[in-house]
């Protein structure tokens, strides 16, 4: 039996040239080399036991078990083993004090240096054997740098029509990141018609304003002029409801009477875990609701075409409800409503006119619940001559009420 610790060292594209003293030594010393196909290549002349490591992970880690104490062995891997690598496999399956890393230089931190940017302030993505999709959250918060940890299906080609399936390959400048450090490098910007290197990392930039850049959105309180809209919530009311329907992560929403869209986009911006349903019957602000989805690249915003109470019939039931129209058909959706939403759920409720607050206030408390409620009139400066004025929206009235948890 041996004592020798599994050794995992990081290779770059350039083989075993800029390895440490220690990591070649460790190599000569090994009975096992473990290693993808191109990293044992990069040793013609070692002789041992060689174990290549393919798609069976499972298999490879019980034949590493088997040899690591038995005879000093070696895992060779791409870069640094712990950064999107193969270590975190090796964590989870051997004890930590049997393990020694000796990493190389990670292919995102070439990338960044050789555009000459920064990376402690990037954001990493890897859809290497995961989904696509994985790349929605970081484009979706308009991250300002990000690299993208490629395979063969997710290459630079599919990610590029992915971006543009979801409007936003505009927004930044793309750099294909090929065999960094080989002989053969190359940084180049993405063009549709090049071929690329299946060993490759895409950086996107977002472009400044000076190049067009889309202005910078805030976490909460979109404003107004960002949103294509016909029927809107105003920012600072959409603010005010965020607050009162006290949103918690993996929460199910249902905005009824969404308009274009406006607090389903805010609430599903503050949680990608949120599902938000944007329930509206008027075709164009339907299709305002639908832009504003692409325009966010929200794939936790689902926009139901049709009038409630009916069309809630097929929706899961919900922990928050907001209701900023109900089209004179009030009282069958808060029935609907109150029947479907989980104990402790809670209701949010704009009422423009004297007339649905006071249905909606009577339907309420005539069934033992504890509405509150708040009037608001916002007010704004206007130019008056030389000078200003403020000049007064119509009153809004926001109800709020939790159903009891113990139902």
């Amino acid at each position: 039996m041996t004592s020798e610790p599994l050794v995992v060292i990081g290779l770059g594209a350039d083989g075993p040239a800029t390895l440490s003293r220690q990591a070649l030594e460790h190599i000569q010393q090994a009975g096992v080399l473990a290693g993808g196909k191109r990293h044992l290549d990069y040793f013609p002349d070692w002789n041992g036991e060689r174990i290549v490591i393919t798609a069976n992970l499972d298999g490879l880690i019980a034949r590493l078990k088997d040899s690591y104490r038995r005879v000093k062995t070696v895992v060779l891997a791409s870069g640094d083993p712990l950064f999107f690598g193969i270590g975190r496999v090796l964590l989870e399956a051997f004890p930590r004090e049997d393990l020694v890393f000796l990493p190389h230089v990670s292919s995102v931190q070439l990338a960044f240096a050789r555009l000459k940017e920064t990376w402690n302030d990037a954001c990493v993505v890897s859809v290497h054997g995961r989904p696509i999709e994985s790349l929605l959250p970081a484009l979706s918060a308009k991250e300002p740098k990000i690299a993208v940890l490629t395979d063969v299906s997710n290459d630079p080609s599919a990610i590029c029509r992915y971006m543009q399936d979801h409007g936003c390959a505009r927004d930044y400048k793309i750099w294909v990141c090929e065999n960094l450090g080989a002989a053969d490098e190359r940084i180049s910007p993405f063009r549709e018609t090049a071929a690329h290197s299946p060993l490759n990392i895409m950086v996107l930039l977002r472009k400044n304003a000076a190049t067009g850049e889309v202005a910078t959105v805030p976490l909460i309180g979109i404003p107004d002029h960002v949103l294509a809209h016909r029927l809107l919530t105003k920012r600072e009311i959409r603010v005010l409801v965020l607050g009162y329907l006290e949103l918690q992560a993996g929460q199910v929403v249902w905005d009824i009477g969404a308009g274009s869209g406006a607090v389903s986009i805010e609430a599903a911006r503050l949680s990608s875990s949120l599902q938000v349903h944007a329930i509206e019957k008027d075709p164009q602000a339907l299709a305002h609701t639908q832009e504003n989805v692409c325009r966010f690249l929200l794939g936790n915003v689902r926009v139901v075409a049709g009038e409630a109470p009916e069309a809630l019939a097929d929706l899961p039931d919900p922990d928050r409800v907001f209701i900023g129209g109900s089209g004179g058909r009030l009282a069958d959706i808060l029935e609907t409503v109150f029947l479907r939403i989980k104990p402790a759920g809670r209701l949010v409720l704009n009422c423009i006119t004297l007339e649905t607050f006071t249905s909606a206030w009577n339907w309420l408390t005539a069934r033992k619940l504890c509405p509150e409620a708040t009037s608001v009139q916002l007010a704004h400066a206007q130019p008056l001559g030389k000078l200003h004025s403020f000049e007064a929206d119509r009153p809004l009235f926001i109800i709020r009420v939790g159903k009891p948890a113990c139902v």
